[in-house]
This record gives C-alpha cells, structure tokens and sequence, in this order.
C-alpha cells in the first residue's frame, strides 16, 4: 500500500492521474480524495479540481456522502470569490445537501457576498461563524473580496461605511488593511482611488484649415451633381 502524501506537492502528484482519466468517475477513489480534503483544511491550501472531482462522485453515489467535508468544501470555496467555485459546487451538490441545513446557511452566507450586503453577511456570521471555524484565514479571504468590490465601486468612502463593510475592525486592523492596499485616510473618509492613479479624460482638439474645408465641400459638391445627371 503506498504511503500517504506528506505536502502539498506529494497530494498533487497523487490525484493528478484521477482528475486527468476515467478514475475521475470511480467510486474507489473516494477515500483518498477526502484526505486530501482534510489535508486542505489543514494546512490552508486549495485545490478546487479535487474537490470539485469529489462533489461529483459524492452526486453519483449519494451513499458515500461525508456532510462535514462537503461542507468545508463549499466555505473553501466560499473565500475564493469571486471565482465560479461555489456556483459550480453548488450545481453538481447531491440532494441529500440540499436539505441540510448548515449546507443552505452557507449558501445564504455566499448570496450576501454576490449581492453585496456586507453588513447582513456579518450579522449572519455572527450567528454561524462557527461553521467556518475549520477555515483558517477565512475572515481575512473574506476582507480581500469586499475590498475588491469596494476599490472598483468608489473613489472614496466614509470609514463609518467601511467598517460596516469589513465587519467592524478596529482601528489599528483598519490601519493596516488600507495601508496595504494604498488607499488614504483622511478624517473620516477613506479616499480609494487616489488622485494621482485617477483616469482623467483628456480634451483632443483638430486643427483644420480653412482652404481644406474648402475642398472638401466642393469635392462633395461634384460628386453629387454626378449623380444627379
């Protein structure tokens, strides 16, 4: 029996000839892609063919369904918005899930996040937060996203509204967090993008002179008479 892959490396060695041939589809490599599952929560990295090849052999034998790793499979996916992953789990989710209820608070937890209603997602954590506890760096994958969306929808904000959006940091987290992404403090606004990286629109004037008008309507002028004859 071969050892147990040790690293990241190793596990993808290891499920790459699943995720490129038939064994995709075989109900015997289960057991290993549900190690590989707890190795991702473990050690913080991802691997959403993997898991994705493991939804799917949970949809064709519904039997074999582990609640609790297809569980964290949809919070891994969750911290990588905005990519597709959640919506392409979701899609091949065996039914059995669609009745769970953990499985459809995260699901409500991830139409927050597309709708943008960052303080409801929140408020929700606040009352399942423990579903993502086995996520380490969640929150902060999290914080990422809501800033992407906040950097391409302002030019500033107040820092009232962006705490709200953040999820109530404090002050030296909030600090931090616009320092790293060089945004600007200033009273109680937070200036996104900076005047100096603004796109300001540029006035292009043509010079056109008098004699060449000229030709131009008297050229135009001739065809016209052409083909009126």
């Amino acid at each position: 029996m071969a050892s147990q892959p040790k690293n990241a490396g190793e596990w993808r060695e290891a499920v790459r000839p699943i995720l490129a041939g038939i064994n995709r589809y075989n109900p015997e490599k289960i057991a290993l892609l549900e190690d590989y599952v707890r190795f991702q929560s473990e050690e913080d990295v991802y691997d959403f063919e993997a898991n994705l090849a493991l939804m799917k052999l949970y949809q064709f034998h519904p039997q074999r369904v582990s609640d609790s790793l297809a569980l964290h499979m949809l919070v891994h996916a969750l911290a990588h918005l905005p990519h597709t992953h959640f919506l392409l789990l979701t899609a091949v989710l065996p039914v059995s899930l669609h009745r769970n209820e953990d499985v459809e608070r995260v699901k409500e937890l991830h139409a927050l996040l597309e709708s943008c209603e960052f303080k409801k997602f929140w408020e929700l954590m606040e009352e399942c937060g423990e579903l993502v506890g086995s996520k380490r760096g969640f929150h902060a994958a999290i914080r990422n996203f809501i800033c992407g969306v906040v950097q391409v929808s302002f030019q500033s904000v107040t820092i009232n509204l962006l705490t709200e959006y953040l999820g109530d940091m404090d002050e030296n987290m909030l600090s931090a967090l616009v320092e790293g992404r060089g945004w600007r403090l200033e009273g109680d606004t937070c200036h996104i993008a900076l005047q100096e990286t603004q796109i300001k629109p540029k006035k292009i004037l043509a010079k056109i002179e008098m004699d060449s008008v000229a030709e131009i309507l008297a050229s135009a002028a001739t065809r016209r008479y052409k083909n009126t004859v």
